[in-house]
Order: structure tokens, then C-alpha cells, then sequence
């Protein structure tokens, strides 16, 4: 059990209760996880669609976001300025006409 000191050490409210022995639980979670994903690797026939386990969230990392393409279709239906498009060999279907 921490202090309330070294609570406040640490960084704040959200460290209340993780003392060492939390940590390596937290990393002894991950990394049956992280084997778990690896076994399921290997023996599945389409690896592409196993995704691995998010980590085990501790106090003070924030969880990665991807981040955010604009979708210049959305965009244009929203009537916003979208960038301009730019159309690949597989792309189809042209973006609608910026609304007057």
C-alpha cells in the first residue's frame, strides 16, 4: 500500500493502488497476451484477421489513437472545403460536384 505522499509523488489520484506488485501484474497480463497472439498466429490459417490484444492500461499512458484521415466524400456532403481528391487506379465512383 502507497502513502498518500507518494501518491501525490507519482502524479495525482489516478496512481492510488498501483504499487509495484500492480505493475507486474499489468506486465505479467500483457505478456500472456502477447503470447496468447502469437500462439493464435500460428496456427490460424488467415494470420491478417487476428489482432493483437490492446495492453493493459496503466495510470499516467495514454492509449495510441490512430489518427484521423479526413474523408473528402463526407466532406463535400457536409459542405465543407475538403482537399482535393485524389483518384486512384481502383477509385470509381468520382466525388460530387462542391455544393454552390
Amino acid at each position: 500500500m502507497d502513502s498518500a505522499y507518494v501518491t501525490a509523488i507519482r502524479g495525482g489520484l489516478e496512481y492510488t493502488g498501483w504499487d509495484r506488485h500492480a505493475y507486474l501484474m499489468a506486465d505479467l497480463y500483457d505478456a500472456i497476451n502477447t503470447l496468447t497472439y502469437f500462439f493464435a498466429l500460428s496456427k490460424s490459417d488467415q494470420p491478417k484477421k487476428i489482432t493483437p490484444f490492446p495492453a493493459y492500461p496503466r495510470p499516467g499512458v495514454e492509449p495510441v489513437k490512430k489518427p484521423d484521415k479526413p474523408n473528402p466524400l463526407l466532406a463535400r456532403l457536409r459542405g465543407e472545403d475538403a482537399p482535393a481528391p485524389q483518384i486512384g487506379p481502383g477509385s470509381k465512383i468520382p466525388l460530387p460536384p462542391p455544393r454552390p
